[in-house]
């Protein structure tokens, strides 16, 4: 989970399920609805909020095996096997796997990648009208989600909120102008904004 203290991890996933709670108020994703967690760690949001939002399924992306199986022994410890998968590979492959490809309602990140590299992996993961939940640095900065480089992706401008942590979420209100995501890897190293 990193060096910081657990009650501000545990801060900063709440702030996630109160975000979610607030998209659900919004009507924007049905309350069963399907979540992809991109970069899952340790777990830390996609494990605390499969637990909250039990009418939810979820897939917990992350690319190194170590990871991948202490995922897998933490959904099955929780008796979560019904409802959480865990994938094994990058994001941009899990987007490109038939059952993933723009499948989702809703993607989560914490701490994953560039903005652009992060909204590109959501946007092939997303259906049209899903939702991308980002955790947001502590100073508000509107450089970080272009709205030209959004749109190229399919995303409307984000919504931005603060509970003890600051995050925001952006609609992807229409069709991305191309594949996306890109190969392996080229999200981070040519982004797009």
């Amino acid at each position: 989970m990193g060096p910081k203290p657990v009650e501000g991890v545990y801060e900063h996933s709440l702030g996630f399920g109160m975000c979610i709670d607030e998209i659900l108020r919004t009507g924007l994703i049905p309350s069963s609805f399907r979540v992809a967690d991109l970069g899952s760690g340790a777990g830390i949001p996609g494990i605390f909020l499969s637990i909250w939002f039990c009418d939810a399924t979820f897939v917990l992306i992350d690319s190194m095996k170590k990871r991948a199986k202490f995922l897998e022994e933490t959904v099955a410890s929780f008796g979560l096997e019904n409802r959480v998968a865990v994938f094994e590979g990058r994001s941009e492959e899990c987007a490109g796997q038939v059952g993933y490809r723009q499948s989702f309602d809703l993607v989560t990140a914490r701490g994953f990648a560039l903005p652009a590299a992060t909204a590109e992996n959501a946007s092939g993961l997303l259906h049209r009208m899903g939702v991308l939940l980002v955790s947001e640095p502590p100073e508000p900065d509107a450089s970080r989600w272009p709205r030209k480089g959004l749109g190229i992706l399919g995303f409307d401008p984000p919504i931005s909120q603060r509970f003890e942590v600051s995050f925001c979420w952006m609609v992807k209100s229409h069709a991305a102008r191309g594949k996306f995501p890109r190969g392996i890897g080229i999200p981070e190293k040519a982004p797009l904004f």
